[in-house]
C-alpha cells in the first residue's frame, strides 16, 4: 500500500464473496483501502464502496473477549460482507479507525441550538470523528463545534428541513455546562446517513464490569405476502439464533391483529404487499407502538423507499438478495435493534 497504514493486525477473517472458509489474515487499513492478506491472496476493497458497519463491538464487551465486526461492501451491483473476529480491544480501535476514514471530511448541513439561545441558522460544515468525539467546522464564521460523545443523552433519525431541502438528518441531544443543547446534522447521501448513524450508535468505550444477564428468546413478528419467502425467513434466521421465537403472518393487517394480542420484541416487514404496504404498516404500528423495533426487509431496494422508511423512524432497512447473506446481516440488525431497546 502507498497511503498511510492506520492499523495492520492479524484475525480471522470470511469473506463472503469467497468460498473458502474463514482463516487468519493480515488486515491492512489505509486511507482509501481496505485490505486482508493471506498466504497466498489478497483481497482490496476500496473504503468508498463501504456502505455499512453491520455489527461492532458492543459496548459491554471486555477488552479480553473475542468479538466480531461485520463491514459491508458493494463488489461492482454485488453486495458482500467482511467478518473480521478478534480480541475485542483490536477491534474497537479498529472499528473507530475505519469510521474515521469513511466519515471524516463529509459536508452535512448543521443546525445547533442550545437551550435558551435564538435559533441558529442551517450552516455547511464537514464532520470529523474518533471514539469519543464528533467535530463540526466550518459555518459562515468559522465555527467549530465539538459533541463529546458521552454527553450525548438521546438521538434520534429521520427527515429534517435542513438548508435547501429535507436531509435525512441525524438529531443529537447533549449537554453543554449544564444545559440541554440540540444538534441536527443532515447527512446529503443514504450511505453517508447510515455510516453516521451506525457510528453514533458504537461504543466509547469497553466495559470491564460485570456482564448482565442476557435476554432469553427475542419474540419475532415476520411479515410477508409471499409464503416461500415467509418460510425462508424463519428457517434461516432460526439457524441464527435458537433464541429467536418467530411468528409469521402473510399480511400487513394479521400482523395488526397479532401485535394487539401478544408482545414483541421486534417487527419484520417486507415492503410490496397488498392492501398496506410494508411503510404503510410500521405508520400505524409507530402510532401504538413508537419505541419497537421495526426492520423493512425488502427487494424493493430504491433510495425513495428507503427515504421515506427512514422519515418514519424505521429502525433499520436491509434489503433482500440472492443467498444466505441476507439473513445473516438480517440476523445481526435484529440483535443490534433490541439490544438498543
Amino acid at each position: 500500500m502507498t497511503e498511510t497504514v492506520l492499523a495492520d493486525f492479524k484475525a480471522d477473517v470470511d469473506l463472503s464473496n469467497r468460498e473458502a472458509e474463514a482463516s487468519q489474515m493480515r488486515v491492512v487499513l489505509g486511507e482509501e483501502r481496505l485490505v486482508f492478506v493471506a498466504s497466498d491472496t489478497k483481497h482490496t476493497i476500496s473504503v468508498s464502496n463501504v456502505f455499512d458497519i453491520a455489527q461492532d463491538v458492543p459496548e459491554r464487551a471486555r477488552s479480553t473477549a473475542r468479538e466480531t465486526i461485520t463491514i459491508a461492501f458493494r463488489i461492482g451491483e454485488r453486495r458482500a460482507t467482511a467478518s473480521v473476529t478478534g480480541s475485542a480491544e483490536e477491534l474497537f480501535k479498529f472499528q473507530h479507525l475505519l469510521f474515521r476514514v469513511l466519515l471524516d471530511g463529509s459536508d452535512a448541513a448543521v443546525r445547533h441550538r442550545t437551550k435558551g439561545s435564538e435559533a441558529t441558522s442551517t450552516a455547511k460544515m464537514t464532520i470529523s470523528v474518533d471514539a469519543k468525539t464528533i467535530r463540526l467546522d466550518g459555518g459562515d464564521d468559522g465555527q467549530t463545534i465539538v459533541v463529546p460523545r458521552d454527553d450525548i443523552t438521546a438521538f434520534k433519525t429521520g427527515g429534517d428541513s435542513l438548508g435547501d431541502a429535507d436531509s435525512l438528518a441525524v438529531r443529537l441531544y447533549w449537554v453543554a455546562s449544564d444545559r440541554p443543547v440540540k444538534t441536527a446534522i443532515g447527512l446529503p447521501t443514504p450511505r453517508l446517513f447510515n455510516l453516521f448513524g451506525r457510528y453514533v450508535q458504537s461504543a466509547t468505550q469497553l466495559d470491564v464490569g460485570p456482564e448482565e444477564p442476557r435476554r432469553q428468546t427475542i419474540e419475532i413478528l415476520l411479515v410477508d405476502d409471499d409464503p416461500d419467502d415467509l418460510e425462508m425467513g424463519e428457517l434461516f434466521l432460526q439457524q441464527h439464533s435458537d433464541r429467536f421465537s418467530i411468528t409469521c403472518t402473510t399480511s400487513a393487517a394479521g400482523g395488526l391483529d397479532h401485535l394487539e394480542s401478544g408482545e414483541f420484541d421486534c417487527v419484520i416487514s417486507d415492503f410490496d404487499m397488498p392492501g398496506m404496504n410494508g411503510i404503510e404498516l410500521l405508520q400505524q404500528v409507530r402510532d401504538d407502538h413508537p419505541e419497537l423495533p421495526f426492520i423493512l426487509f425488502t427487494g424493493q431496494g430504491s433510495q425513495e423507499v428507503a427515504k421515506q422508511a427512514i422519515i418514519d423512524d424505521v429502525t433499520d432497512y436491509v434489503e433482500k438478495g440472492m443467498g444466505t447473506d441476507q439473513y445473516s446481516l438480517l440476523a445481526e440488525r435484529i440483535w443490534k435493534a433490541v439490544s438498543a431497546t
